[in-house]
């Protein structure tokens, strides 16, 4: 049991890892930084797919790291 919760941590760190490379830059459109512009936050297709799936990986691996922890 020990063993398959440690090749689960290292698939999804190996998948976290490339996750948050994967993700683009704040700045890549050249929007200012404004502080009261909603747009300027606003997440869409692609973007909002990889930001969700990023978190949902993390809690996974938060989630294993505690079962590891308690094993």
């Amino acid at each position: 049991m020990k063993i398959f919760v440690t090749i689960i941590q290292i698939i999804l760190s190996i998948s976290l890892i490339a996750l948050i490379f994967l993700q683009p830059s704040s700045d890549l459109d050249g929007r200012s930084s404004n502080l009261f512009s909603t747009t300027a936050n606003e997440k869409r297709g692609w973007e909002k797919i990889m930001y969700y799936l990023t978190i949902t990986v993390l809690f996974l691996f938060l989630i294993s790291s505690i079962i590891q922890t308690i094993i």
